[in-house]
């Protein structure tokens, strides 16, 4: 029982003293979809943006997780590791920065997504991991899609990395596109510009 009233306190916090960032990504993107009503916390949204292909290996570029529905602003609230650190945006300005979208769902329990974002909003304010070519569960940073695989891994499983070892494309980081590739995953929601 403490620990639900733990997040709950940390959730009230969290929307309080750290509002939701609302601004586009160094406005270079202004893309519009449909908006996904259909996700639940701790739905992973993936996207592309062509910007990003030369860093990025494999076609998707950027991931977050679905973290709460927030009915002031009538929208739901993503966590993500950004260059800034790990923040809150808004759904629609993580979509809004990407050409193709989509919208997965972790083959698992409630319980174990519930503890997946709890683990998620454990990381806020944290570091951007500028190391893509590693990951670690427990760390003191995380790139994007190493926080979403590290709060799964710390959740209970499943491991949603396609390619867990070294590989020689993705080296032995976890990059959006193993995220999107790995049999754990599946497509709820897909729109493309």
């Amino acid at each position: 029982m403490k620990k639900v009233a733990a997040i709950l306190v940390l959730l009230f916090l969290t929307t309080m003293l750290n509002p939701v960032a609302a601004s586009s990504s160094k406005g270079d993107a202004n893309y519009w979809h449909p908006y996904p009503w259909n996700v639940v916390p701790g739905d992973i949204v993936i996207g592309h943006n062509p910007n990003s292909d030369i860093f990025i290996p494999g076609y998707w570029t950027h991931t977050g997780m679905i973290a709460y529905y927030d009915s002031y602003y009538g929208e739901w609230v993503v966590i993500e590791a950004w260059e800034s650190g790990i923040r809150l945006v808004l759904l629609s300005d993580f979509l809004s920065r990407y050409d193709t979208v989509a919208v997965l769902r972790v083959a698992t329990s409630d319980y174990v997504r519930q503890n997946a974002v709890y683990f998620a909003y454990q990381q806020l304010g944290k570091p951007y991991d500028w190391g893509w070519y590693t990951k670690q569960v427990y760390g003191d940073s995380y790139y994007c899609s190493e926080l979403v695989w590290a709060a799964y891994i710390a959740a209970g499983g499943p491991d949603i990395d396609a390619n867990p070892g070294w590989t020689l494309t993705y080296l032995n980081g976890v990059a959006p596109q193993e995220v999107y590739d790995d049999g754990d995953t599946y497509v709820i929601y897909y729109h493309s510009i």
